[in-house]
C-alpha cells in the first residue's frame, strides 16, 4: 500500500508495511493500592482508661507535679524554669500544662486535628528560650510519670500507664518538630515573639 503524501510519519514515495500479526495489547501499569488507613494512637480501651484515670488527678496540683518531674530528668530545666520563678509566671505554667492535657484527654479519637495548631504555636513560642528535644521529652516523661502517682494500683494499672506513655510521647513529639522547624528572628526577643504568635494563632481547643 502506497502511504499518502501527506502523512507526517512516512516520507513520500516510501512503502508502509503492515503486519500480518494482530498488534499486541498495551501493557497497563498495575495502579498503586490505595495506603492502608492509619492505625488510630489509641484503643478504646486506652480511651476509656485514660480518662478515668485522669479523673482522679488533681488538677491544682499536676503542673506543680510536672515541673518538679521535668527537673529530676533534666536538671538544666530547672534554670529554664527560674527565669520565670515568680508566682504569677509559674502559675500560668501549671494551668497550661492542665489545659494541655485536658485537651487532649476531651479529643482522644483524634489527637492530631483536635492539638495540631495548638501545639505548633507552643513549640515555635519556644524556639526563641534554646529550648530544645531533649527539654520536651523530658517534659513527656514527666507528665506520665506525674499522671501515673495519682493512677492507683489495681486492675489496669500498667495498662493505663502504657497509655499515658503514648499520649506523652504524642505531646513531646509534636512540640519538638514544632520548635526544630521554626526559626525564630534575630531582631525579636524571645518573650516578644512569643507574645506576637500566640495573639496570631489560633485559640487552644479547649
Amino acid at each position: 500500500m502506497r502511504a499518502e503524501s501527506n502523512n507526517c510519519l512516512v516520507k513520500p514515495g516510501t512503502t508502509m508495511t503492515l503486519s500480518p500479526h494482530p498488534p499486541k495489547p498495551l501493557r497497563r501499569c498495575r495502579s498503586a493500592s490505595p495506603a492502608p488507613p492509619r492505625a488510630p494512637l489509641l484503643t478504646q480501651e486506652q480511651q476509656i482508661l485514660l480518662r478515668r484515670s485522669w479523673q482522679r488527678v488533681s488538677k491544682s496540683q499536676i503542673g506543680k507535679t510536672i515541673v518538679n518531674n521535668m527537673i529530676v530528668k533534666c536538671p538544666e530545666t530547672k534554670g529554664m524554669f527560674s527565669a520565670a520563678a515568680d508566682t504569677e509566671a509559674m502559675e500560668r505554667h501549671y494551668k497550661h500544662f492542665v489545659e494541655l492535657i485536658q485537651c487532649a484527654v476531651d479529643n482522644l479519637n483524634d489527637l492530631e486535628t483536635a492539638l495540631q495548631p495548638w501545639l505548633e504555636t507552643l513549640g515555635k513560642g519556644h524556639a526563641g528560650f534554646a529550648i530544645r528535644t531533649k527539654h520536651w521529652d523530658a517534659f513527656g516523661e514527666a507528665v506520665a510519670t506525674s499522671i501515673a502517682e495519682w493512677v492507683g494500683p489495681g486492675r489496669g494499672h500498667k495498662e493505663t500507664v502504657k497509655a499515658w506513655m503514648r499520649i506523652s510521647c504524642f505531646l513531646a513529639d509534636r512540640l519538638s518538630a514544632a520548635t526544630r522547624n521554626y526559626y525564630p528572628t534575630p531582631m525579636c526577643t524571645p518573650r516578644i515573639q512569643m507574645l506576637t504568635i500566640l495573639a496570631t494563632s489560633p485559640s487552644p481547643p479547649y
